[in-house]
């Protein structure tokens, strides 16, 4: 596209050198024209104030003189025409360059702007999701909580966080291959995330490992059930098995502001209840790092 514009200004730049140089080719043609009909020496011999023998003596010399003057005049003036012509053919020209240049300008840049929006978009969607599932990262997972935690210090409401590992990608990548594990994770972000209450927000915050925070969570039974129903998605006869090997679940919840007073500390909360959950067997959930 640079060379396509380079040669087009090349283009517009020759065009320009042609207009400049037909137009002054006329002025030069036409100027010669009119000094030609304002010979005083030819106007002498025209003028009646000169002897009638004089006139009748050189009357053929005169005669064949302006006959010549008038041919050269002829050929001069056909010449300026030609020269205004092509002034105005290269003018149209220069102008229909100049006109389509503008707009391929236009439409590059145009091309450009929109270029660099979706890249600008593409590139905020990667710095906050993660690239498998899709779901919000953990960056974005922090930046959330922490507002949410934010409005619930001011209305004095609480904050619910789960943390979940799911146990078994580990076996189905050395059986099956990294794809395999890859597509677990995709079905199970997929099933969270239709399990999910309208106003949560679901991450994944590592390889294996995922988070729901839910504002103005009431009471531990509640959040309860909410885990209950994400391990149960897990494993709901009417869909098709995850995996062939088992695969299940360690969730770990914490609240604000019983547990932590911030994002950070909410999230490592949960994540020791996890562990503590993990710790109990598969398919546990604990509200605290000493649960057994």
């Amino acid at each position: 596209m640079f060379a396509a514009f380079v040669a087009a200004g090349a283009a517009l730049v020759l065009v320009a050198w042609l207009v400049v140089s037909a137009g002054v080719a006329f002025v030069a043609d036409d100027a010669w024209v009119d000094g030609s009909l304002q010979e005083r020496h030819v106007l002498s011999k025209l003028s009646s104030t000169i002897d009638a023998t004089t006139r009748v003596d050189e009357r053929p010399m005169l005669t064949k003189h302006v006959h010549e003057l008038l041919a050269e005049v002829g050929s001069a003036r056909n010449a300026a025409h030609r020269r205004l012509s092509a002034v105005k053919v290269w003018s149209a020209v220069f102008a229909a360059l100049t006109l389509a240049l503008a707009v391929a300008a236009g439409v590059l840049l145009h091309s450009l702007l929109r270029e660099r929006r979706s890249l600008h978009d593409r590139l905020a969607a990667e710095l906050n999701h993660d690239p498998l599932t899709g779901l919000p990262n953990r960056r974005f997972f922090c930046e959330w909580l922490s507002f949410a935690i934010a409005n619930a210090r001011r209305d004095r409401v609480h904050v619910g966080v789960l943390f979940i590992d799911i146990g078994g990608c580990a076996a189905v990548a050395e059986l099956h291959g990294e794809p395999a594990a890859e597509a677990l994770l995709l079905e199970v972000a997929r099933r969270f995330r239709a399990a999910a209450r309208e106003g949560d927000v679901f991450a994944r915050l590592g390889a294996s490992e995922f988070a729901l925070a839910t504002p103005n969570a009431h009471d531990a039974r509640e959040l309860a059930l909410l885990a209950q129903r994400l391990r149960d998605t897990l494993n709901d006869p009417a869909q098709a098995p995850l995996a062939d090997t088992p695969i299940g679940t360690s969730i770990g919840i914490a609240f604000f502001p019983e547990n932590a007073d911030d994002s950070a500390g909410v999230i490592a909360a949960a994540n020791a209840a996890m562990s503590a959950a993990r710790r109990a067997g598969r398919n546990h959930v604990a509200f605290n790092a000493l649960a057994a």
